[in-house]
């Protein structure tokens, strides 16, 4: 798996969950909703997305600190080797089962 679509979704859970969250806390707000996405709509969708920009960001920068960018590059690798021939023989033949559509 690429890095950027874990931190994406990371960044989606983290989202949701603050919307869930915070949600809740600011019913007291409902009743000014219209006024204040009149007269603020573009400040907070830039806020928003610039949050939810830095936020997946961090989650990719410690992805590639901690090695976890190279994993899915690394995890190819060894599966191409394996369906080579390279390895374990019985892992190669139950990936050329696999790819029959052999699932048995």
């Amino acid at each position: 798996m690429q890095p950027w679509r874990i931190s994406a979704g990371l960044t989606a859970a983290i989202a949701g969950s603050t919307l869930l969250l915070a949600g809740s806390r600011l019913a007291y707000l409902a009743p000014f909703r219209p006024l204040i996405l009149g007269d603020h709509a573009l400040a907070l969708v830039l806020n928003v997305a610039l949050a939810l920009a830095a936020i997946s960001a961090a989650i990719y920068a410690v992805a590639r600190a901690t090695g976890l960018a190279d994993l899915g590059r690394r995890v190819d690798l060894a599966v191409r080797s394996v369906r080579r021939g390279e390895g374990d023989p019985e892992l190669t033949e139950a990936l050329r089962r696999d790819d029959e559509g052999d699932w048995e």
